[in-house]
């Protein structure tokens, strides 16, 4: 991932950021830009998504960029199978990138203490061991040490999983747009923003306050539920809660023309 940063970017990945995370600039904008909101474990969407976005791209080739803004893990049914669909290149031929959300940070925070395993274990992560197959009930805290707890952590969930969680930018800019997992804080500059900001500041589920474009940017996010997406000028957020109602959302976005939202339900949701 990180030779695709420097080759893509002309960075080379987490450490090129004085905050900690990568954050990444394009010059240029993309024939077309797809950005999709939070999966959280949701593979069965995510995968129709990306069918309906090759049919939308028409030519799909690595000028079409498809972003997920992060917390593709916990609470819904599919993490782990998640991390190894990323894992893959698209087989419709886009270039694919995803951005470190709070879910995110919280999985890699549970292997460095058992408060932090508790903690995640309690917002979405007993969701996500279970799809390595791994029980709530093998882990006690009271009965068990700490290392004990940490190997079994080990023992299901791949090396290449935590490397790919390590590796994920916070931050990904190309003319006009900013896309983040959380959003931006007001009245700071997208480049002082803290990683913590970038993974966990909420956003107002209103448009109020977000009808002109400040600072030459629209920023592009998801973590705060909309029931609709919300498209305005400076902001567009697309987390519709996939997780629990069933449907995904993503925008496209094309240099000097309008977004366009895309959302893929399950089936039920036709009915």
């Amino acid at each position: 991932m990180r030779q695709l940063f420097a080759r893509i970017f002309g960075t080379s990945g987490p450490e090129s950021s004085r905050q900690g995370a990568a954050r990444l600039s394009s010059a240029n904008f993309p024939r077309a830009l797809y950005v999709i909101g939070d999966v959280h474990g949701r593979l069965d969407l995510l995968e129709a998504i990306e069918e309906q976005i090759a049919g939308h791209a028409g030519v799909v080739n690595e000028d079409v960029w498809v972003v997920l803004v992060g917390d593709v893990v916990d609470r819904g049914p599919s993490s782990a199978q998640v991390i190894d669909h990323l894992l893959k290149p698209s087989k419709w031929g886009f270039r694919r990138f995803c951005l470190s959300g709070n879910h995110e940070q919280a999985m890699l925070e549970a292997f460095e203490s058992a408060e932090a395993l508790e903690w995640w274990c309690r917002f979405g992560g007993v969701e996500t061991l279970a799809s390595y197959g791994v029980s709530i009930s093998q882990f006690d805290p009271g009965a068990r040490s700490w290392d004990t707890n940490r190997a079994v952590l080990e023992a299901y969930i791949p090396r290449e999983h935590i490397q790919f969680l390590s590796d994920l930018p916070v931050m990904i800019r190309v003319p006009g747009y900013v896309l983040v997992h959380a959003g931006l804080r007001p009245g700071i500059a997208p480049e002082d923003q803290t990683d913590q900001d970038l993974r966990w500041f909420r956003h107002e589920t209103d448009a109020a306050g977000d009808n002109e474009l400040e600072s030459g940017y629209c920023v592009v996010h998801g973590h705060t539920i909309v029931e609709r997406p919300l498209v305005t000028r400076g902001r567009i957020a697309i987390d519709t809660g996939a997780y629990m109602s069933g449907r995904l959302t993503a925008v496209c976005l094309r240099s000097g023309q309008e977004p366009i939202i895309i959302e893929q339900s399950e089936p039920s949701q036709h009915n």
